[in-house]
């Protein structure tokens, strides 16, 4: 499973039919993910995609001040119910968070996202952590934005630890 934060488009929002944009092999998540993985990975890998809070904005949250996790936070309260039942539903095996504020507020609703650490900067360490939801446990790792991943010098060798980690978890 694969959450990002919200659907808000930035250019040509008409182009989106699905969430993230998974099933459009051109889109960015799609080749990110088919370059992380390997193209056979990618595609046996049974792929969910899923937003944190399920409205659209004019202007995407990141460019409002404080910042996306202060805008995000009250509309994720609002309609946090549908993540739960996505989580109760799919009981994913592993689950991924695109970005902090996604990163944060998922672990909110986790039975023990009190022991992943809620910034991005010590939690992505390149593990994965075992998380609990509901009493069942899955593989959890936040992860960067798609943009900052391409520009993540600042994490190093958790990017490369984190490829492998991912590879590994997902190879059949």
């Amino acid at each position: 499973m694969v959450i990002g934060q919200d659907p808000t488009i930035r250019v040509r929002p008409e182009r989106v039919k699905n969430v993230l944009m998974l099933d459009d092999p051109n889109s960015q998540l799609s080749r990110w993910l088919r370059g992380l993985l390997g193209k056979k990975i990618y595609e046996s890998a049974q792929i969910y995609a899923t937003n944190l809070v399920k409205c659209t904005f004019e202007k995407p949250p990141a460019d409002f001040h404080p910042g996306g996790l202060a805008f995000i936070r009250p509309y994720f309260e609002q309609c946090q119910a549908y993540l739960r039942q996505e989580l109760a539903s799919f009981q994913p095996e592993l689950v991924l968070t695109l970005g902090e504020p996604a990163h944060n507020l998922f672990c909110t609703l986790l039975d023990n996202g009190h022991t992943i650490p809620p910034s991005m900067k010590a939690a992505f360490t390149g593990q994965f952590y075992r998380a609990a939801f509901n009493g069942f446990e899955f593989d959890y790792s936040p992860c960067l934005h798609l943009q900052t991943f391409r520009v993540a010098e600042t994490y190093g060798e958790k990017v490369a630890t984190f490829k492998t980690k991912l590879t590994h978890k997902l190879s059949p």
